[in-house]
């Protein structure tokens, strides 16, 4: 259904494709090309930068919410990072 592929926006981890069709950019990556850490890279290409901290995903989810517009940036950074 959907295809990740390393996002060509360099503050970005994914572009995600539907159907062949660009949908959204997710995941953010610091201005020194680094990218940020995440609960757990569903992905895979970024799981070196997994935390798995379970307080810190807490917190993330406090500061971000949990409900989220299907299909968005941040809902992809939910279901795939976090």
């Amino acid at each position: 259904m959907y295809t990740f592929k390393i996002s060509k926006n360099k503050t970005k981890k994914y572009d995600v494709f539907k159907n062949g069709k660009y949908l959204v950019s997710f995941g953010g990556i610091k201005p020194d090309g680094t990218p940020y850490q995440q609960y757990y890279d569903k992905i895979g290409k970024y799981s070196k930068y997994n935390h798995l901290d379970e307080k810190r995903k807490d917190r993330y989810y406090k500061r971000h919410g949990k409900d989220s517009r299907f299909e968005s940036a941040k809902y992809f950074s939910h279901a795939y990072l976090w």
